[in-house]
């Protein structure tokens, strides 16, 4: 799909607007109930897609790639996207209740019960707009085709605007593959390890950090054990191979624009 433009990555397509486009082209998607697929990719997303053939044919599928980490909004301005900025899936996510003009059915899939129950009450708190009209958590272990088409025909019945799919990269992308169909209308958002924001598991670094880049430092330090190895062996190395093809990307560009006076 990816009609809007995008600018590749490394392996990865990122919206070339920035993040209050992105937010327009969502509530657009809602309002017009034409459905569309967001993909929030981080530093992992680069990491992962230089392996993993499947991921990248999954990226191109989507509707928009809005870059999550700031590390990928940096590498897609210096391969030319001049105005992507970044826009983390908790910020996207409280975007949308903030200024949809109406209230919005949402679904939260994946976590646990406590993790997203948490979650739901602590949007439906924050935002008016914002009305969770069911929570599916499934089992961690494989699920059957049975089940998977028993959960495909809840999330039909529910109806919702918005459906939030918190299983992590890649799964959370092959799982919003398969299920689009049952609500062709809504808007599916992978958003990774949301709802511990919002169920006040996992706290955001200051807003200064933000801007800086430096919130996956703070992350680290809440949670060394799950996140070093992936953070510094797949992260960090795939951030040092991507920039030089993103500048060499740039420097083409230029040097084929014509020149102006």
């Amino acid at each position: 799909m990816l009609a809007l433009p995008h600018r590749l990555v490394g392996h990865v397509p990122v919206f070339e607007g920035d993040g209050d486009a992105a937010v327009a082209v969502c509530l657009e998607a809602i309002e017009q109930g034409h459905g569309a697929w967001v993909v929030t990719a981080n530093l992992d997303y680069l990491a992962r897609a230089r392996k993993d053939p499947s991921l990248r044919s999954l990226l191109q599928q989507a509707s928009i790639v809005v870059a999550d980490g700031a590390p990928v909004a940096w590498l897609a301005r210096i391969a030319g996207a001049r105005h992507t900025t970044r826009l983390a899936g908790v910020d996207l996510v409280a975007h949308l209740f903030e200024r949809s003009r109406r209230p919005l059915r949402a679904v939260l899939y994946g976590s646990t019960p406590p993790v997203a129950e948490a979650a739901a009450a602590r949007l439906q708190a924050a935002y008016p707009n914002a009305h969770v009209v069911g929570i599916v958590c499934p089992p961690f272990a494989e699920r059957t085709p049975e089940q998977e088409a028993s959960e495909q025909a809840l999330l039909g019945e529910l109806a919702p605007d918005v459906v939030l799919v918190a299983l992590g990269c890649p799964k959370q992308e092959h799982l919003i593959a398969r299920y689009r169909e049952a609500c062709p209308r809504a808007l599916w958002i992978g958003v990774g390890g949301t709802f511990d924001f919002y169920a006040g598991r996992r706290r955001r670094a200051p807003r200064f950090v933000q801007r800086v880049g430096g919130e996956w430092l703070v992350r680290l330090a809440q949670e060394p054990r799950r996140l070093w190895r992936r953070y510094l062996l797949d992260d960090i190395p795939a951030l040092l191979a991507t920039a030089p093809a993103c500048m060499a990307a740039r420097f083409r560009e230029r040097s084929t624009s014509p020149a102006t006076e």
